[in-house]
């Protein structure tokens, strides 16, 4: 059974997602342009994150290009899981990158790269207060969607 911060997050998540289908110009993924978008391309609130280059374990460049979450947030919202072991599991923040909060506020779910056969490392941590943060190099760094 669901916590309730769980069932908070993915209700934060499910009313994001539907207010995405929402849109008047058909187009669910492409972000609209905003002055307001970082450097590295990614916007606050968008589904796909632009300019990405992920490494596999070995260094190997494993995907290059825009990084489209969209799948990824709809199986959170629909309490799905991924089969890797910390899928929707507490993330601690031992990097210290994020906000600090108390231990359970954030959760880690894995976002898989084509042509990597493992889970990669590619996560979305998701705070019990709605925020969603991004890493394409396994908490390396992040960026903030929401």
């Amino acid at each position: 059974m669901l916590n309730k911060p769980m069932v908070l997050v993915l209700l934060v998540l499910a009313v994001g997602l539907a207010s995405l289908l929402s849109f008047q110009d058909g187009s669910l993924f492409a972000p609209v342009p905003d002055p307001g978008r970082d450097a590295a391309g990614s916007e606050h609130g968008s589904l796909v994150v632009r300019s990405v280059e992920v490494r596999d374990m070995d260094g190997r460049v494993a995907w290059r290009g825009d990084v489209d979450l969209a799948s990824t947030l709809a199986r959170i919202a629909a309490g799905e899981s991924d089969p890797h072991r910390n899928d929707g599991g507490v993330f601690q923040n031992r990097e210290g990158l994020l906000p600090a909060r108390s231990r359970g506020y954030y959760r880690e779910y894995v976002v898989r790269t084509p042509g990597i056969s493992h889970a990669g490392p590619q996560r979305l941590v998701v705070g019990s207060g709605g925020e969603v943060y991004y890493t394409h190099d396994h908490y390396r760094s992040f960026r903030r969607l929401r």
